[in-house]
């Protein structure tokens, strides 16, 4: 593969630089320069890598919309793009001792993205709180080459575990120098898990759905496994969840973009749950949420089949409940009419075998593709239901209530609220919290304390209009009724608040997941503002602009954005968090934070 692109990169010295602007224009410009598609723009996707961007056109998202060129305009596509990029400076700031398996149990552990088989998000191992954080400081920063982070820190003792691009790098806590670095064989988009039956592995999971096992102590390979693809579009873009014997892998599809082509046959791929042994690699079980699609009829105009049902992609992590042996999760929107029984729902299986327990499904004929943005081609792609998108992005909570009774908790992009019984499925209660959207509503994830729900709203408008007003915000719920307890509104800073890369807009509102500690919530904002707040009433009581320029432990040259897609990571009296996401028309960036009190 790498001989491969290194080809690619010296036929395109051939072509003239214009030829790739040209290029450019003719096949990308119409969509991406679109500032009412709220796609990542031209200028921002430069941020991506030549490698990574031909990527994307021959395997990836626009491989659809790529297939009529040839390697050499495919080539000349993604020079002319990344040709502003990023300068990739990094030097090597390799540690002075080597890590031990002893420095895993020092400290505190942020093990997986939702911080425990329940996805609290509730670091209960930490020293800071009210008291102490007006002396939360920055100490280091770490700058990713050739791409935005997306991927959120894992903390285990003295390392923490930061990805980016096909690189996972093992960091030391206090100094941000590297212990030991892997390159898998496509980008990481999604957080690692450690290994907390062994103690002694982290797992990953990179694009081609290849599964690593590592040695956590030196990042040598353990195993390593590929889920075969049932779809072309299917990819991990959640993260992985370990418990006990089981690596449960989410899976997603990109299909929906896909279906943006009035030639192309929307849709067949449907979302999963797939179980690995972690001792040997061997898949347990593969669950898929969909039946097999059937034919529907020929679209208008193209004539293209049609096919349902599709979608319902798992964009969340999942929880576990230990006890009871269930695995849980939510999932997306339905791709084309009809739509599916199993599209925005709420899904347990059974941990040992696979097979579905229950599903309730919250919002009915949610049928949806990208499609139904773009005018031109919008009669012929788009399912007649035209969305709303209100699907589940953010993961299920296990919590339990005030008589100790467990409870599961879903966040929607509706803005809508709901606890269930985790027996059957029963709604208990549901509250709408913000008015929802495409991009939420609740996007990326909640937390909770068992006392209280702290639900994120990011109410961005997206070309359409809704019933209600939109409330960006911070929001504490009650658990027994629903009820919103207290909320603090974004104050809208973005009118003259521009991108320091790329041409991002600047937007209100919590699009990222939220964590927790003792009395405080930690919360990133689209606007690129890092803030902590009481849980008692929301008040904010420390807050850190990213957006600035840093000057990087390991050299590469980085900037922050807006925060999204990954949240604050708490450890010990150490916080860790992303900044710089330019999908969907945000800022883009490339640099993890470490903070901590000293």
């Amino acid at each position: 593969m790498r001989v491969y692109f290194i080809s690619l990169i010296f036929l395109s010295t051939f072509l003239y630089p214009s030829e790739g602007e040209k290029l450019t224009q003719e096949n990308c410009a119409a969509c991406h320069d679109d500032k009412s598609l709220n796609l990542i723009s031209l200028d921002s996707m430069s941020i991506y890598s030549e490698e990574d961007l031909i990527n994307i056109l021959q395997q990836g998202k626009m491989k659809a919309q790529a297939e009529h060129l040839s390697t050499e305009e495919i080539q000349a596509i993604a020079g002319h793009i990344s040709e502003n990029n990023i300068p990739a400076k990094e030097e090597a700031n390799i540690c002075n001792n080597d890590l031990s398996l002893a420095d895993l149990f020092v400290g505190a552990h942020w093990p997986s993205f939702g911080f425990d088989a329940s996805n609290s998000r509730n670091q209960t191992n930490t020293t800071i709180s009210s008291s102490n954080i007006e002396k939360l400081e920055l100490r280091w920063s770490f700058g990713i080459k050739n791409v935005q982070v997306r991927s959120q820190p894992v903390v285990i003792g003295k390392m923490v575990l930061l990805s980016g691009a096909n690189t996972l790098y093992a960091v030391d806590k206090e100094k941000g120098c590297v212990y030991w670095s892997f390159k898998s064989k496509a980008q990481i988009r999604n957080s690692a898990a450690f290994d907390k039956l062994t103690e002694d592995a982290i797992y990953i999971i990179d694009n081609d759905f290849i599964v690593y096992k590592l040695n956590a102590v030196d990042g040598t390979i353990v195993w390593k496994t590929k889920i075969p693809k049932e779809h072309e579009s299917n990819t991990p873009s959640a993260s992985p969840l370990q418990v006990d014997r089981y690596l449960l892998i989410p899976v997603s599809t990109y299909e929906t973009v896909m279906a943006m082509d009035p030639r192309y046959e929307c849709c067949k791929s449907s979302g999963a749950m797939v179980a690995i042994d972690t001792a040997t690699g061997n898949i347990l079980w593969n669950h898929r949420v969909e039946q097999k699609p059937k034919s529907i009829g020929k679209g208008l105009i193209s004539r293209s089949k049609k096919y349902a049902p599709s979608g319902s992609a798992v964009w969340n992590s999942p929880g576990v409940d230990i006890e009871e042996r269930r695995v849980f999760f939510g999932t997306g929107q339905s791709l084309q009419s009809p739509a599916s029984n199993f599209s925005d729902a709420i899904i347990t299986l059974d941990l040992e075998t696979g097979k579905r327990i229950w599903s309730t499904q919250t919002l009915a004929g949610d049928a949806y593709n990208v499609g139904c943005e773009v005018p031109v081609v919008r009669r012929m792609v788009c399912p007649k239901e035209n969305g709303p998108d209100f699907d589940f992005g953010a993961s299920v909570i296990q919590s339990l209530d005030f008589n100790g009774n467990k409870i599961l908790l879903a966040g929607q992009k509706s803005g809508e609220v709901f606890r269930l019984n985790p027996e059957n499925g029963e709604i208990v209660w549901k509250s709408r919290i913000g008015n929802g959207g495409l991009l939420g509503g609740v996007h990326f994830g909640m937390a909770t304390d068992q006392s209280k729900l702290y639900v994120p709203i990011s109410d961005r408008w997206v070309n359409r209009d809704y019933d209600e007003f939109a409330r960006p915000g911070l929001y504490a719920v009650d658990l027994e009724s629903g009820a919103i307890l207290w909320s603090v509104m974004s104050d809208d800073i973005c009118k003259d608040r521009k991108p320091l890369y790329g041409e991002g807009y600047c937007f209100p509102g919590f699009s990222a997941p939220i964590s927790i500690a003792n009395d405080l919530l930690f919360a990133g904002s689209l606007d690129g503002r890092f803030s902590v707040h009481s849980t008692k009433d929301g008040t904010k009581l420390w807050e850190f602009d990213t957006l600035r320029t840093f000057q990087t432990v390991n050299k590469q040259p980085a900037v922050g954005g807006s925060i999204d897609a990954a949240g604050p990571v708490i450890s010990d009296n150490w916080i860790f968090i992303n900044s710089g996401y330019a999908q969907h028309a945000q800022m883009a960036g490339n640099v993890i934070l470490a903070f901590s009190i000293e």
